[in-house]
């Protein structure tokens, strides 16, 4: 009887766990906030919920203006919504649940580390990681330039998009910061300024 039982709570546990998506145990469980009622039905796994409202889509080629919310409680959701907050919440609140079945992989092709809990896997996705963890920030996850706002996976966020739009070195000339992108054309600019200032040290007869 006692057996029985603890395969009943187990198979309770995995039902509330269980992905409205893919029917699968939720990796990162997330609830929708579209209504009182999603916020008590069951979880989704994030990568199938932005999956479902395309978010990681820009939002003029999203497919659609509106969708039914993926959990079954009717609302119609406008899926051309910058913020994932108008989408869906965190449910952190099962994390401890959630980590009893296993570790938690990394839902992004190209990236499929295997971290031990939930909430290393919601750091190694948002970028916040801290020196305990396996893992740095996932490249392959999508993100926000806190610079300018433009959205794409971190890969190219964090390098080509910063090193061309917001890399910054000092000159030594000036002492002005310029861009990466433009310190060549900068060190020229230079070169011609000191090149015609030579030439007036000379004509002054000063060399």
């Amino acid at each position: 009887m006692e057996n029985n039982n603890l395969n009943i709570s187990v198979d309770s546990f995995k039902e509330a766990l269980t992905c409205g998506i893919c029917q699968e145990i939720s990796t990162l469980p997330v609830h929708g906030v579209c209504c009182e009622n999603a916020k008590s039905m069951a979880p989704a796994c994030l990568s199938c919920v932005r999956a479902y409202y395309e978010l990681n889509r820009p939002i003029h080629v999203r497919s659609v203006y509106s969708k039914k919310s993926y959990n079954g409680c009717g609302c119609n959701l406008n899926i051309k919504n910058r913020r994932s907050e108008s989408y869906y919440c965190h449910t952190t609140q099962l994390d401890m649940v959630r980590n009893l079945f296993g570790p938690s992989i990394c839902p992004n092709e190209g990236c499929n580390v295997s971290c031990s809990t939930t909430a290393e896997l919601r750091r190694h996705l948002n970028g916040s990681t801290n020196p305990n963890d396996k893992f740095s920030a996932c490249i392959k996850a999508f993100t926000r330039c806190k610079y300018c706002g433009i959205y794409g996976k971190r890969e190219f966020i964090d390098g080509k998009h910063f090193e061309q739009n917001h890399s910054l070195i000092q000159c030594t000339v000036c002492w002005k910061h310029v861009m990466r992108g433009t310190a060549l054309e900068h060190y020229n600019n230079h070169r011609r300024e000191l090149c015609i200032f030579k030439d007036k040290i000379i004509a002054l007869g000063l060399k």
